[in-house]
Parts: structure tokens; C-alpha cells; sequence
């Protein structure tokens, strides 16, 4: 790097200095994001509003850990996936007549 000379131009200061950055552009190396083992997808779907503020409930709930919407949704999957079959179809027959679902109880 150049000392700082009083007789020095402004323009032989700016050369002095660029002549001492480094090559590249960026002298840090990149990083690379790390690759997870899944792949979320966005997915958009209609709900109606007593629905939505269920969902929105049922993550308040936990009080020692915090819940997303989204993980309301895997658990409703997961026990969804551990009805037997005949159950799951009852299941899916009524909540494709869009019949509402009762309030969410609570073990307290």
C-alpha cells in the first residue's frame, strides 16, 4: 500500500491503491448454500375463514414450543396417514360436503 505523501495527487493516491486491491472482485470465497434433504413447495389453497382461524388456533396451543401453520398441517396429514382406510374415506366423505368441524378441544 502506498505511504501517505503530502506530495502525492489525488490521482496518484487512487492509483496507488488500486494497484493494491486484489485481483477478483470479491476476495472472499463464495459460499455455497447447503443442500437439504427436502424440498419445500409453496402450495396455495382456499379455506374458509372459520377454518383458517382453526388452524390459527390449534398452533397457539403448544406452550413450549412454537408451531407454524405449516406444522398444523403435516400433523393433520400424519394422523390423517394413521386412520385405517375406511375411517380416512368417512373422513374425506365429510369434508368434501364441506360440512364445518367442530371447535378444537383441549387436554388441559
Amino acid at each position: 500500500m502506498a505511504e501517505k505523501n503530502p506530495d502525492m495527487s489525488i490521482e496518484a493516491a487512487a492509483q496507488a491503491f488500486i494497484a493494491d486491491a486484489p485481483v477478483g472482485a470479491n476476495s472472499e470465497p463464495k459460499r455455497r448454500r447447503k443442500k437439504t434433504s427436502s424440498t419445500f413447495v409453496r402450495t396455495t389453497f382456499s379455506l374458509s375463514k372459520e377454518l383458517n382461524r382453526q388452524i390459527d388456533k390449534i398452533s397457539l396451543t403448544p406452550r413450549n414450543f412454537r408451531a407454524t401453520r405449516s406444522d398444523v398441517i403435516r400433523a393433520g396429514i400424519a394422523a390423517l396417514q394413521n386412520l385405517d382406510r375406511a375411517e380416512l374415506l368417512e373422513l374425506l366423505e365429510r369434508a368434501s360436503k364441506a360440512e364445518p368441524i367442530d371447535d378444537v378441544t383441549q387436554d388441559e
